[in-house]
């Protein structure tokens, strides 16, 4: 994101851009198009941008709702972000 924070942006998880960036990945379906807000934002050692978000609806997965999950940024497409001075 060029040095701004994704932080407090909504998030809608991307099956299609997990399929492009993650090819050897699971699709995680019952999460494609679902809106999130991120309430965390970091950089792993390999410099992969990673966020936690929590789900405007919780996502039925793997039996249970998850209200919050972790994956890499570019599984997502920002639809609503926030302004930070920096």
């Amino acid at each position: 994101m060029g040095g701004k924070t994704v932080i407090g942006s909504l998030l809608k998880f991307d099956c299609n851009k997990r399929e492009l960036f993650h090819p050897d990945s699971p699709p995680y379906l019952p999460f494609d198009q679902q809106v999130g807000l991120c309430i965390s934002h970091t950089v792993n050692s390999r410099g992969n941008p990673h966020v936690r978000v929590q789900w405007l609806k919780p996502v039925y997965h793997f039996g249970r709702f998850a209200a919050v999950s972790d994956f890499q940024l570019d599984n997502f497409i920002v639809v609503g972000g926030v302004s930070a001075k920096e």
